[in-house]
């Protein structure tokens, strides 16, 4: 079984020619719906690795009682036990405030990492909100994770109805280029439907 570094600035010689996914988000709290997601993505797309970015701030999200990235990413850590998914709050230290500028210094520091980026439904319907949206999706791959009746549902977002990006639905996965301006849409049958926000909403 292959065990990583976990990913630093300066240590990009070890992702060197790696097909990795990146799965960012508050993570608050982590949960198995992100295990799930993950687990699915590395096995359809045939990725080496998932980075769970554990982000210091969500722009479109209320900061208010918002843990640290240190306590965010050990409870991230407590709920994975696949060696394949990488924890890290290295986001933090770039002093980035959107998904567009820290995919840009990661991108210059890891030259020879193929990426991808991992989105589930709540992203997918909001993405457009994201600032920078079209320049993100012309620098890195996506990869969004649905069930199959979801499709209609998105079908008349702006992601869905943008010009430049290539749509791909999977049914049957592979080592797929992870090329920009491209979006791939696994269906799956089977989900765990579960939110973090849902979670804090029990408490």
């Amino acid at each position: 079984m292959t065990f990583f570094t976990e990913p630093k600035l300066l240590n990009a010689q070890c992702w060197k020619n790696m097909r990795v996914g990146i799965l960012g988000g508050s993570f608050n709290p982590p949960h198995a719906g992100h295990v799930h997601i993950s687990q699915m993505t590395l096995k359809a797309l045939r990725l080496d690795a998932i980075w769970w970015l554990v982000t210091p701030l969500n722009p479109l999200k209320s900061s208010n009682d918002l843990p640290s990235v240190e306590v965010r990413v050990a409870m991230a850590r407590k709920i994975n036990t696949n060696p394949k998914i990488i924890v890290t709050g290295m986001e933090e230290s770039f002093g980035t405030e959107y998904s567009y500028a820290t995919i840009k210094i990661i991108k210059k520091h890891f030259p020879y990492t193929q990426f991808a980026w991992i989105a589930g439904m709540d992203n997918i319907h909001n993405f457009h909100l994201w600032q920078y949206w079209k320049e993100f999706l012309s620098e890195m791959c996506m990869i969004h994770v649905t069930r199959h009746p979801s499709v209609q549902l998105i079908r008349q977002c702006p992601l869905r109805m943008l010009s430049t990006q290539r749509h791909i639905f999977v049914d049957h996965g592979g080592a797929l280029p992870l090329d920009s301006n491209t979006s791939y849409w696994l269906l799956q049958k089977k989900m765990i439907d579960i939110s973090s926000t849902e979670i804090r909403g029990r408490k």
